[in-house]
């Protein structure tokens, strides 16, 4: 079918009418692991799949037990041969957490008659995930002010032990759960704080963004202190009171950790001869918060894409798919890992897995932008110019006044880097592209402010269109598209090259350029041999043109980079000598990247400082993606300065590899990889 009639024949079945309003509906559900608010949010997403004509909807369940790994021989085997894995094995890491769901709270200045400082009847979002309940009757504690909480003397100017702590927000995500759990160990049997997680000035900061109440969740899922959180204005309250004189605190906060169950909710629109291989989407039910229309949207677009699939091949406008579209539902990171534990056959023949999270936010009231954040360049796809190709011809809001083809957005749809919020962050571990859809910066992101009214039915269409588009295309994709999506790469990729080059011209940091540009040429030549996956071995043999193409496009990037650099001032420089960079990470385990485990709260706080020194871009929140990409791209034969050049070149950092060194020195302590000598 021509590329521009699909175009309009899903642009117009799709409703992101139809979208808001079944996001809205979820936003009634309170929707933490396990809990019945999340029951029924799914259960209803899977009412909708029915409704919508899916091929096949079913529900897979494991338990929130706080005790299961999922390990199986089968999962063991398909990983070995998908990954060519050597003396490793997959690991679901930490156990499956407890479910846990809140029941009531309220905290009081003072006595069960005080001033309400918040209540879980108007604000849901006050109570941290797995905060244990206080007494049945509330407790009344004094509140001792320990400022952000994040160093051990700030529990040791006053007693804290049986006390509550005022913990004050920084604008370092990670400073919670270390300060939270600074409190614990101190002694103290409740914590408030006014956190607001990943604050983006001048918009979402705590001092600006004062109304609304953070979700949070605690440490681990076994604490030994309630906590509630209050918004700026009450805990500014609080901290007035605490100086002057000292205040004490009235909580009554009842909640349940229990045994419970979780639940894939997984729906297939099946395909024709090439059907054990899938084009796949992954979101979840669980939600930052009730209302929580954040996590609502991404279910919702995603019933709305298979009714629109399932509507066009139905009524016979499009013809049935080559390959199964998947679309899965689950607990956030939870649900993927058990995902791997029972599907590692299908995850061996599936192409990618777009993530959708926060993906209907009116732009406006919640000052954010629709963002496509690249799947990253450890897993070099060609996923990615393909999707933003997309971007950019699916029709916007609006015409231009001398023609009628809708080219003038309304809606601000751009592309990112690599960006791990959600679960996208599992795939590339195993060598399965991953992008993610979502809105960023959110004003109100799992804040009880996060109503339905800051949705937008425009988003989800933009969207919508795009993404359904994506799988469309993807699902019936052969050997012509292979060639089209190879050379669409390497246009890409020469003007990718061109800007970079004229962007650093003249700049001091022109052997750093050179360098980067080099990473880039080479992660796109493996990206346009990445379209060959669209073909078997005997398509490709009986269409040879792939692989003459596959090389003339290569080439003509080579060629593009050898330009480019030339009109660079200086010539390339070597990197900084780095001799303990020589060692290779090997990884002992074969799981999702564990992040920043093992290094130090503070010896980060000093080494994102040290970055942001060196180069203004990189910030604390740097330190995430970092993380993740160290342990993408260990692999057991790149050095540490290698996959240090690397990381700089896909996000544009000027990377010091004694930094990455440090970060997987951190992960060897905790038997997660080895550094081995060189080869």
């Amino acid at each position: 079918m021509n590329r521009r009639d699909l175009i309009g024949l899903i642009n117009r079945e799709l409703s992101g009418e139809r979208a808001k309003e079944s996001a809205t509906h979820m936003t009634s559900f309170y929707r933490s692991p396990g809990a019945s608010g999340y029951h029924r949010a799914t259960d209803f997403v899977a009412d909708l799949f029915r409704e919508n004509g899916m091929d096949e909807v079913w529900v897979e369940r494991y338990p929130l037990d706080g005790e299961t790994k999922f390990v199986s021989p089968a999962t063991l085997k398909a990983w070995e041969q998908a990954t060519k894995l050597r003396g490793g094995f997959w690991s679901g890491g930490m156990p499956m957490p407890l479910a846990w769901e809140p029941i009531s709270a309220e905290l009081r200045i003072g006595s069960p008659q005080g001033k309400l400082m918040v209540s879980y009847e108007e604000s849901p979002s006050c109570l941290p995930w797995w905060t244990p309940s206080t007494i049945q009757s509330g407790v009344t504690l004094d509140l001792v002010d320990v400022g952000t909480g994040e160093r051990p003397e700030d529990y040791q100017k006053q007693d804290v032990r049986g006390k509550a702590v005022l913990i004050r927000s920084t604008d370092r995500a990670s400073g919670w759960g270390h300060a939270a759990n600074l409190a614990m160990e101190h002694g103290a049997a409740g914590i408030v704080t006014d956190y607001l997680l990943y604050q983006t000035a001048p918009f979402r900061t705590r001092e600006t963004l004062t109304d609304p109440v953070m979700l949070l969740r605690m440490p681990s899922i076994h604490n030994t202190a309630w906590a509630i959180v209050v918004n700026y204005h009450a805990a500014e309250e609080l901290a007035a009171k605490a100086a002057n004189g000292g205040v004490k605190v009235w909580a009554d906060i009842h909640a349940k950790t229990f045994r419970g169950e979780g639940q894939n909710l997984l729906a297939d629109i099946r395909g024709t001869d090439k059907a054990d291989e899938y084009v796949q989407f992954v979101c979840h039910a669980t939600a930052g918060t009730k209302p929580g229309a954040n996590c609502a949207s991404g279910p919702a677009l995603l019933a709305e894409m298979g009714r629109t699939i399932s509507s066009l091949i139905a009524s016979g406008q499009v013809p049935r798919p080559r390959r199964s579209i998947r679309f899965l539902v689950n607990v956030e990171g939870q649900g993927t890992k058990f995902y791997f534990h029972n599907h590692g056959p299908e995850l061996r023949k599936t192409m990618v897995v777009i993530a959708l999270d926060s993906v209907g936010h009116d732009q406006r009231k919640c000052k954010s932008a629709l963002l496509y954040y690249h799947s990253p360049d450890s897993v070099p796809t060609f996923i990615n110019d393909f999707y933003v190709n997309l971007m950019e011809q699916t029709p916007k809001e609006t015409r231009w006044v001398f023609h009628n083809a809708d080219t003038i957005p309304f809606v601000n749809f751009i592309d990112h880097p690599y960006t791990p919020w959600s679960d996208n962050k599992y795939y590339p571990a195993f060598g399965i592209p991953s992008p993610l859809l979502m809105s960023w910066p959110d004003l109100y992101f799992h804040t009880d402010h996060l109503t339905a009214d800051n949705l937008d039915p425009m988003v989800f269409k933009r969207g919508g269109t795009t993404t359904a588009l994506a799988a469309l295309l993807l699902a019936n994709a052969g050997a012509s598209d292979a060639q089209d999506i190879m050379r669409q790469v390497g246009t890409r990729s020469q003007f990718r090259l061109s800007r970079i080059a004229m962007e650093g011209k003249g700049s001091p940091d022109e052997g750093r350029i050179h360098r980067r540009l080099s990473h880039i040429a080479r992660r796109d030549q493996e990206a346009v041999a990445s379209a060959m996956v669209l073909v078997n071995e005997e398509e490709a043999q009986q269409h040879p043109e792939l692989e003459s193409t596959k090389d003339a496009v290569q080439k003509e990037i080579q060629a593009r980079l050898e330009e480019v650099t030339g009109w660079l001032e200086n010539g390339p420089s070597e990197p900084e000598s780095f001799p303990a960079g020589e060692v290779v990470p090997r990884r002992l385990v074969e799981r999702d990247a564990p992040g920043l485990v093992g290094t130090d709260y503070w010896d980060l706080y000093d080494m994102a400082e040290e970055m942001e020194a060196r180069d203004p871009k990189m910030r604390y929140d740097s330190l995430r993606i970092i993380g993740d990409e160290i342990w993408n791209f260990a692999d057991g034969r790149r050095t540490v300065n290698q996959i240090a050049e690397a990381i700089g070149a896909e996000f544009d950092f000027d990377l010091e590899p004694r930094h990455v060194l440090k970060l997987f020195q951190g992960l060897a302590g905790g038997k997660y990889v080895s550094l081995d000598s060189p080869a």
